[in-house]
């Protein structure tokens, strides 16, 4: 006999219900029964407004299952109010038969031994036998794994991919690899995978101030750690030297050419050779652009640095450590937890450049408001104790600044391109300031 969808519904909600009894378990020493109301199934049903087409369909089904013996209806002014299984270890097989399910213990057992089999592997990441070792715990209680078979093995399988993966890819290479569907990864995966990267004790992304990211912005940092971007990646600089690289080409760089590479190309550079006596990398392209003082060697990182960036900071370093090295950014919450990150990452004893109450005082007129998003930042910096002259500032005169305003105003002379009277964000029809409604 074939069965419909609904009558499968009814089956397996009274098999739920029985595999996860004391009596299933052996634990009962009283007898059980295992029902389930109608509008379980057709959620409608004792609405006056169902349609009673559906009603009568639902009914037919239902006594169908009833003289298979299966089910016993218990009915109130001929409406059924009660479904109960009949139950013994035939019915309950013949269950499982219809529903081409098996036993819960089997099932159980052999997803059991599935991940343990994920973890015999010589080579299994933490991660990967954490996820197997707490999907094991909840088998053994049991209860069901968080997820089933087909989902742990294209979890587990991503995780492999990722924690093994040595070149740089793309997020849409990543998910047609594994998972043969080039948008799956962002829309189903991508989030979970991160939580679970994050948990790895060997990752350097493990920072104090990692968590107060913005979770998009931590994603991409913490993939970029294993060479996967969500597009390809470059670092632009400006100023006096020559980079070598390992096939034996050299570069000749001056303040006037700004140049940008790949990520992927960083990896072949040998060594960096720099004039300027000052370094400075710089969190926004804007600035980058601007500013152009002959004393200093600029760096454009666009936010948090990835691993590249990092490797090539690194080089930079080790080639000329007697040298200077400033971080010019957003006075704002981020931009203090954007230079803590670059100089855990790097070790290079950056100093923060035009970042200080000085600034914020200078260009109160040009101040936003912070968001909570920006308190909650600052009170994580707080409590470590360090940037608190200019965090009270911030926290007190509820205030932050935009280093473009800064690049603007004290270096507009130095580059070619005309400046603006006022940028267009900060325009207004009565003045050429706009005052922003928390005054210093």
């Amino acid at each position: 006999m074939t069965y419909s969808k609904i009558q499968k519904q009814i089956l397996q909600k009274l098999l739920s219900k029985y595999e996860s009894s004391k009596t299933y378990k052996g634990e009962n020493s009283v007898s059980q029964n295992f029902s389930i109301k109608p509008t379980e199934i057709f959620k409608d049903y004792q609405k006056d407004s169902a349609d009673i087409n559906e009603i009568q369909d639902f009914e037919k089904e239902c006594q169908t299952l009833e003289k298979a013996n299966f089910i016993h209806l218990e009915k109130k002014y001929q409406r059924i109010v009660k479904i109960t299984a009949i139950s013994n270890s035939e019915n309950w097989n013949e269950f499982r038969k219809i529903l081409e399910v098996k036993d819960k213990n089997e099932r159980l057992q052999e997803e059991i031994e599935f991940y343990k089999k994920q973890m015999s592997y010589v080579d299994t990441n933490q991660i990967i036998a954490t996820f197997c070792n707490e999907q094991i715990a909840r088998l053994q209680s049991g209860k069901e794994a968080k997820y089933h078979i087909p989902e742990s093995t294209k979890i587990i399988a991503l995780l492999s991919f990722i924690l093994s993966n040595k070149e740089e890819i793309l997020e849409r290479e990543l998910s047609i690899s594994v998972l043969g569907d080039s948008k799956l990864w962002e829309k189903k995966y991508k989030s979970r995978i991160c939580k679970m990267l994050q948990q790895n004790p060997s990752s350097e992304n493990i920072q104090p101030t990692f968590q107060q990211i913005d979770e998009k912005e931590r994603n991409k940092i913490l993939l970029e750690q294993y060479n996967i971007f969500d597009n390809p990646t470059f670092v632009y600089f400006k100023g006096e030297g020559t980079i070598f690289f390992t096939d034996g080409n050299a570069l000749k760089l001056n303040c006037e050419n700004p140049i940008a590479l790949s990520s992927i190309s960083l990896k072949n550079i040998q060594n960096v050779q720099i004039q300027n006596p000052n370094i400075m990398t710089i969190e926004n392209l804007t600035t980058f652009n601007r500013v152009n003082q002959k004393d200093y060697f600029y760096i454009y990182l666009s936010g948090y640095h990835n691993f590249s960036k990092q490797q090539f900071l690194k080089l930079i370093f080790q080639n000329n450590s007697e040298k200077k090295y400033f971080h010019f950014g957003d006075i704002d919450p981020d931009g203090f937890l954007i230079l803590e990150n670059l100089k855990n990452k790097t070790h290079i004893p950056f100093v923060a450049f035009k970042m200080t109450t000085t600034e914020l005082k200078k260009y109160a007129d040009f101040t936003k408001p912070l968001e909570q998003n920006d308190i909650t930042k600052a009170n994580t910096l707080k409590n470590q104790g360090i940037y608190m002259e200019e965090i009270n500032f911030m926290l007190n005169h509820n205030c932050k600044l935009e280093q473009e305003i800064i690049s603007w105003m004290e270096y507009k002379h130095s580059t070619s391109p005309p400046p603006c009277s006022i940028p267009k964000s900060h325009k207004s029809s009565s003045t050429s300031k706009v005052p922003n409604n928390h005054p210093i």
